[in-house]
């Protein structure tokens, strides 16, 4: 990535949704931050694209338009012909085994 320019967000945290709406990004960039996570923008989970505001699944995983978002930043990489790309990260809980 070219850039590094995170957004951080504040309680009412925006969803997926409220970033996407009414854009087209060719890549999302699915990350998550936990408790004991090492990495600063969380660990990534997967990726998506966006058109018109709707998920396009590239990985086969769900996405959910409802989940919070803590931190955000967009991004090109013309290398890889992505022109718009977005990185958002999410609060993850404690996972349990």
């Amino acid at each position: 990535m070219e850039t590094s320019n995170y957004t951080t967000y504040d309680k009412p945290y925006p969803t997926i949704g409220d970033l996407i709406k009414g854009k087209d990004y060719d890549c999302i960039s699915y990350r998550i931050a936990y408790p004991g996570c090492d990495e600063e923008h969380g660990t990534f989970a997967g990726y998506f694209s966006a058109k018109n505001g709707e998920i396009i699944p590239l990985d086969g995983d769900i996405y959910e338009l409802n989940e919070e978002v803590i931190e955000s930043e967009e991004w090109t990489m013309p290398e890889e012909e992505i022109q718009n790309g977005l990185t958002i990260v999410v609060i993850g809980g404690l996972i349990r085994k």
